[in-house]
Parts: structure tokens; C-alpha cells; sequence
């Protein structure tokens, strides 16, 4: 059970910290990018690289809806077996990261 709790201890960090990235970097820069967004422009280059932060960012969040899950599988056992801290550290970091991944890789929240 240790095993368990420390390896989805681990991937649940990995995936908190891409998911950071994803709240704080690349969702404030599609923001930045759609307020910029020239109509007068012939070739839509704004648009375009509009377009294309937007898809970024909406298959990032469904990697870490997706990448979520399966730290909060490894660590839930351990947690409510033998109530590990650390699994419960690892559950509460997937959960984030589950629920950063459903506002910005769904409309779920917009």
C-alpha cells in the first residue's frame, strides 16, 4: 500500500504542477490573446494564434482531467485502507488537478 500511495503521491505532484502551469501561464495568455484580437487584420494572424492558444489550452486541461484520474485511483485505496497521510495528500492534489482540468478543457465552468 506504500507503494501505491507514494507512486500517486508522485504523479499527482507532477500533474499539480502542469496543471499550475495551465491556470496561471497559458490561461491568462488565451485571455490576453482573445482582448487583442484584430477584426480589421486581412490574413486573421491574431485569430489564428488565438485559435491555436485556445486549442492548446483546452487539450492541456483535458490531459490533466484524463492524467487526474488515475492518481486519484492509486491513491484512494491506500487512503481509506490504511488512512496513509500521504495518499490522502495524493487525493486531494488529483482532485485539484481533475478540477482544473474540467474548467479549462471544458466550457463546463464558462
Amino acid at each position: 500500500m506504500k507503494g501505491l500511495s507514494v507512486t500517486g503521491f508522485i504523479i499527482a505532484a507532477l500533474l499539480f504542477l502542469g496543471a499550475m502551469y495551465l491556470q496561471f501561464v497559458i490561461a491568462p495568455s488565451v485571455a490576453s490573446l482573445e482582448a487583442a484580437i484584430d477584426y480589421n487584420d486581412e490574413s486573421n494572424l491574431s485569430r489564428i494564434m488565438w485559435m491555436q492558444a485556445l486549442e492548446l489550452k483546452s487539450g492541456l486541461g483535458i490531459v490533466m482531467l484524463l492524467g487526474g484520474i488515475l492518481p486519484l485511483i492509486l491513491c484512494i485505496i491506500p487512503a481509506l485502507k490504511v488512512k496513509n497521510k500521504l495518499a490522502w495528500l495524493g487525493v486531494i492534489l488529483s482532485l485539484v488537478v481533475v478540477l482544473i482540468g474540467l474548467i479549462n478543457g471544458t466550457h463546463m465552468f464558462s
